[in-house]
């Protein structure tokens, strides 16, 4: 099953060159992904409310290939392109109305239970033998990202805005920890083209994180720790 939806570019999803941000496609994606979960009856308030549970992103990498201008519209396709008994995969493509792929994600998840954090079966959550498990429009492969010996550069609060259903900071609020460490003049001199995040521990309203960045020429790595333990680890290509 593939999950489609017609939208726009919104006024708060541009950046300051009037065009989706990554924050505004981070948002686009995570937003297709729950609404795909959805019609498949896993999505975190039926998982919570069923079986005790909730997911957490792992793994998210999303190539940039196409602006999309404000008020452009475009459409987003989410599907299941892996399951196993441990993870679920979901692929969001963003095309343009000329069926152009201007931005692809392949996003990995796992399901904890509520009660003691560990990892559960993606099969004490409702998904079974029935789930379609569609062929993904592009290939995309996580790496290993190495965060060691990055220097800090900033110190941040989660916030009650950072918090999201879950009760612990929402992953596209990681991401604006990140690119808040960026000017407008270096972002728009240096167009994002790929980002890998990968998800390693939560944080909660009053942790403070401390993010590390180690700049090069056709990337930066970045991450976020807490007590010196890191929460999420970064890679974004230009």
């Amino acid at each position: 099953m593939i999950y489609t939806k017609q939208q726009i570019v919104g006024s708060t999803q541009v950046g300051a060159n009037a065009k989706l941000s990554v924050m505004g496609l981070f948002g686009v994606v995570e937003t297709a992904i729950t609404e795909c979960m959805g019609t498949l009856n896993i999505d975190a308030i039926t998982v919570k409310r069923e079986y005790n549970a909730f997911w957490v992103f792992t793994k998210n990498r999303i190539k940039i290939l196409k602006d999309l201008g404000w008020g452009e519209s475009f459409y987003v396709e989410s599907f299941v392109s892996s399951l196993s008994s441990a993870k679920l995969v979901i692929d969001t493509a963003v095309k343009n109305l000329q069926g152009e792929i201007a931005a692809y994600s392949s996003c990995e998840m796992c399901v904890l239970d509520i009660a003691t954090g560990r990892i559960r079966r993606t099969s004490t959550v409702g998904i079974d033998d029935s789930f379609v498990v569609e062929q993904p429009q592009m290939y995309v492969e996580f790496e290993k990202i190495d965060d060691s010996d990055i220097p800090a550069v900033e110190d941040v609060t989660v916030r009650s805005t950072n918090i999201d259903f879950s009760q612990h900071c929402n992953n596209v609020e990681y991401l604006r920890f990140l690119f808040n460490t960026y000017s407008v003049e270096e972002l728009a001199n240096r167009p994002v083209s790929e980002i890998e995040v990968c998800y390693i521990n939560q944080s909660y309203e009053g942790d403070r994180l401390t993010v590390h960045k180690q700049s090069s020429k056709t990337c930066d790595t970045l991450s976020i720790k807490k007590d010196g333990k890191t929460v999420i680890k970064c890679v974004i290509s230009f």
